[in-house]
């Protein structure tokens, strides 16, 4: 299998991290890209030219963080969960993705030029990731599930390219969990860089 990914994208870093926690990334070939350069091998795996992209053994391709590492663990001999237990982390799955979302949102729009920047944009992704840092819960100490795995890149995602916004002193609990959450391997191999 080939995973494509750029370290610095939460988006990427929740493929890897998944690659690590289900105990298949010496079976995954990691290509680091630049998807904002179009490179050809990305483009002809993901049209999209988006990062994270997974190619499959039989050829086939995976796009979109949460699908690929939905598969990755259930490849590595996840056990499906029941039905209540799968909504539950199907539900926190879905706000750390909006965390995830609207912090790289934000981010992008500040690589604009000046003159072109959306004020409001950024202003509104901000206030997002305000909400949701009011609404998330701290995760269960013995459980990293896809949920805790987009919770951890996210928050991981606000200390690496939006440490104004200073979340940590806002949740301080939420920063204890990341904390150790930091030190699983799967965070450790995926740390972002540039």
């Amino acid at each position: 299998m080939q995973l494509f990914v750029n370290r610095p994208s939460p988006y990427g870093r929740k493929a890897l991290v998944a690659a690590w926690e289900s105990g298949l990334a010496d079976r995954i070939d990691i290509v680091q890209v630049d998807p904002w350069k179009d490179p050809p091998d990305l483009l002809a795996v993901s049209p999209a030219g988006k990062v994270p992209a997974l190619v499959l053994e039989d050829g086939s391709v995976l796009i979109e963080s949460t699908a690929i590492c939905s598969h990755l663990m259930e490849l590595g001999g996840r056990p499906r969960a029941a039905a209540a237990e799968w909504r539950e982390e199907t539900r926190r799955t879905g706000f750390a993705q909006a965390l995830i979302d609207a912090a790289y949102a934000a981010v992008i729009e500040r690589r604009r030029p000046p003159e072109r920047q959306w004020e409001h944009w950024v202003e509104r992704q901000r206030s997002a990731v305000h909400r949701l840092l009011g609404v998330l819960e701290v995760p269960l100490p013995d459980r990293f599930d896809l949920g805790d795995i987009g919770l951890a890149c996210g928050l991981a995602y606000l200390d690496f390219r939006l440490p104004d916004i200073a979340w940590r002193q806002v949740r301080p609990d939420l920063a204890t969990w990341l904390d150790r959450a930091a030190l699983r391997p799967s965070m450790s191999a995926s740390t972002p860089v540039g």
